[in-house]
């Protein structure tokens, strides 16, 4: 569930309005009370400082008056490298550099560099900051730096280890969905696991760590196990990041399907591990079998038919999640038909529909509207521009092979489609994409258009 956001791009970006206003009101106008406008009730804030810890409003409203005595100065700033991504429906996290300095009259601009990460969550219709984390790689530390300046050492030699077990509990009580990290090492060592997570296994720790025998793959259904470690071992060879669904055992011996998504790390005693935040998407797994089992799928190309794969996409619109919606059409599919025979037009089809699965997450949804259509949702999805590139790849290689098979059809892949978060009927949805893709066959078949509504 990713919308990132560049530097040059800030402007665009969902939450990046509300963090830039958020430092207007704290750095530029020295505004205490405006600043905490813009920050919930339970805030988490953690500084470099003997004492400078916060864990509600009325803590963090102390240390933003005890900094404005110390540097009343209004201070200049600048967001850069600005990345963001929607982990919850009403969740975003946020990553960015930033410059901040501040002028004093006869005196040289003191200058700072430091790295934020911050997490917005919506209350009563307006999106407030429930952590903020900035970090300063710096070899060494003050006592008495605040917040905005120095809020957190990323060398965690510097805290001690009560500090270190507070930190860490702090940044797992906020995560969405449950957290576990594992060794990358035969069986997986568990590294870490998050209290959500044990809730929702049922588990005490020690109870977990006895039954998985501190082993990560152990918590895993003896089904899945082999498939997760080769795929999570593939990825990370080919990348930091994966994704992939699964069945987690509980103590009562039952199971819930959960969506990994994981990232590679270096842990603080320098061995290699992966974190991974694991949401709970059982229902979303038992309807697409309930649905499979209905006969929800096309019977030549493997993917859901029309019928199917709408009311799947119906059940997706009820959350309120970024998504990309694309109609696809092959071109002069006819003539592939004319000149090599219809079980070749069926052999290309499912070639399409082979393409389309191997190249999207089994939570996306993928269907034959009918005859050679197409369509994806692409749900949750944040970074269009991952999703475009993916999409012209498929087209690149369908085009290859449809020349390497049937030469003399001139057969290509035209591709329309949308960008929003708005919830929309499979009517709605249906009626903008095929807009869209009409003005691709009008303009240049064999292309790729997404436009972006409604954000």
């Amino acid at each position: 569930m990713e919308k990132r956001v560049l530097a040059e791009d800030a402007a665009g970006g969902f939450i990046y309005p509300v963090l830039n206003a958020f430092f207007e009101a704290y750095l530029s106008e020295r505004n205490v009370e405006k600043t905490l406008s813009f920050v919930a009730d339970d805030i988490y804030s953690l500084g470099t400082g003997d004492g400078e810890a916060a864990v509600n409003k009325e803590q963090f409203e102390r240390l933003l008056r005890m900094e404005k005595e110390v540097i009343p100065e209004s201070i200049q700033f600048r967001i850069l490298d600005y990345h963001e991504k929607q982990t919850g429906s009403d969740v975003w996290q946020c990553f960015s550099r930033m410059e901040t300095a501040v002028s004093r009259e006869f005196e040289e601009p003191i200058f700072y560099k430091t790295r934020l990460t911050a997490s917005f969550r919506k209350v009563n219709g307006r999106y407030l900051a429930e952590s903020l984390h900035m970090s300063e790689a710096s070899s060494s530390h003050e006592s008495g730096e605040f917040f905005p300046l120095r809020f957190m050492s990323e060398q965690a030699e510097k805290l001690n280890r009560f500090a270190q077990k507070e930190l860490l509990d702090i940044l797992c009580g906020i995560m969405p969905g449950g957290i576990i990290g594992g060794y990358m090492e035969e069986g997986f060592p568990l590294y870490v696991v998050n209290d959500t997570l044990l809730d929702m296994m049922g588990y005490t720790y020690e109870e977990f760590v006895e039954r998985i025998d501190g082993m990560m793959l152990n918590s895993i259904h003896k089904e899945d196990v082999d498939r997760v470690r080769k795929q999570v071992l593939k990825r990370m060879e080919e990348g930091r990041e994966y994704a992939i669904e699964y069945r987690v055992m509980k103590k009562d011996e039952s199971y819930f399907w959960v969506y990994d998504i994981g990232r590679k790390v270096v842990a603080d005693d320098g061995r290699i591990a992966v974190i991974s935040v694991l949401i709970d998407v059982s229902n979303d797994v038992q309807n697409r079998m309930k649905l499979k089992e209905e006969s929800a799928t096309d019977f030549l190309t493997g993917v859901y038919n029309r019928k199917g794969g709408e009311a799947l996409i119906s059940q997706k619109m009820q959350t309120t999640m970024p998504y990309v919606f694309f109609m696809m059409d092959l071109d002069n599919f006819k003539r592939v038909n004319d000149l090599y025979g219809h079980g070749e037009g069926d052999n290309m089809l499912r070639y399409v529909a082979q393409m389309l699965k191997n190249s999207f997450w089994e939570r996306d949804v993928v269907l034959r509207v009918g005859g050679d259509e197409f369509a994806v949702l692409a749900y949750p999805c944040t970074d269009v521009y991952a999703i475009k590139k993916k999409v012209e790849e498929i087209i690149r290689k369908c085009c290859e092979e449809a020349d390497k098979r049937y030469p003399d059809s001139r057969s290509s892949i035209s591709i329309g489609g949308i960008y929003s978060r708005a919830s929309r009927s499979f009517q709605e949805l249906y009626k903008l994409a095929d807009s869209v893709l009409y003005e691709v066959k009008q303009l240049n078949k064999g292309q790729c258009i997404i436009r972006e509504i409604d954000l």
